[in-house]
């Protein structure tokens, strides 16, 4: 029997929300809650069987905030993220259905394939990473496997403005007169991880970065203390390498951060 369960599981945050450049205001509860959707085929007893397929998705969303446009506005876009939604409806996504597909899918290779010992699986899993100021930053992973050498992982950050709703860019916490020497400091940190001297040829290295010139891409996240960019399997380098996590503290860009950015209130 093929039973879809949803689960939830409950959690809070409190947010301070200010604006910079003036006193904070009363405390404004933030709360949020993590929804789970899963499904499996039949014969599924442990995470991952062999000749199984799992789909599991789990996500937050907010459940009480002062400004209910935001509410929605935000809950909405992380909906959409996680549905891996092509198209720009602004109906919420029908999850049930998109797990249904995927188990079909799987037991028709079955069907066609019968002597294929093979499982297939999907995980989607976010957190909320940041709840603070008029921050409020989630991450999303898929972990997934349907066939192939190796299983494929793929990881975005999302940041998003408290007042209005709206994503963050990265010009909107620094200014792009100042995206030069952001660029600086995490090529510095970039060569740190990787063990590159300064001088080193990034295309020798292994690395794809366009005319051979580092670039800072638009998957990062906000969090209490730095700015993190990741940069997925096979977007600068071959997938043996795997991907990269790039951490630039707030220590070494507060220069760069001015004063009406929301990082302002991150930094005192």
């Amino acid at each position: 029997m093929k039973n879809i369960t949803y689960i939830i599981l409950a959690s809070s945050a409190i947010a301070v929300l200010f604006s910079c450049g003036s006193q904070p205001p009363a405390e404004n509860p933030l709360k949020f809650e993590l929804v789970t959707y899963q499904k499996q085929s039949e014969g599924c007893d442990g995470v991952r069987d062999d000749n199984c397929a799992k789909i599991k998705i789990e996500f937050p969303q907010i459940t009480s905030f002062s400004n209910e446009i935001v509410r929605e506005k935000i809950n909405k876009s992380i909906t959409k993220l996680f549905s891996m939604n092509e198209s720009d409806r602004s109906d919420a996504a029908d999850f049930n259905t998109q797990m249904t597909g995927f188990i079909e899918e799987y037991e028709s290779f079955i069907n066609e394939f019968p002597d294929a010992f093979q499982s297939w699986f999907i995980e989607r899993t976010g957190e909320v990473k940041l709840n603070k100021g008029n921050i409020f930053s989630v991450d999303f992973m898929e972990y997934s496997y349907t066939g192939g050498a190796h299983p494929n992982t793929f990881v975005a950050f999302k940041n998003y403005n408290l007042t209005n709703g709206e994503e963050i860019r990265l010009d909107e916490i620094i200014h792009s007169g100042k995206q030069k020497e952001l660029t600086k400091i995490g090529e510095e940190q970039f060569r740190k991880i990787k063990n590159l001297t300064a001088d080193a040829d990034l295309g020798e290295a292994g690395f794809w970065f366009e005319n051979n010139e580092f670039y800072l891409n638009d998957n990062f996240l906000i969090t209490a203390s730095s700015l993190v960019f990741y940069y997925n399997n096979y977007e600068i380098t071959a997938y043996a390498f795997g991907p990269t996590e790039l951490e630039i503290p707030f220590s070494k860009i507060e220069s760069l951060v001015g004063e009406s950015s929301l990082l302002r209130g991150l930094l005192r």
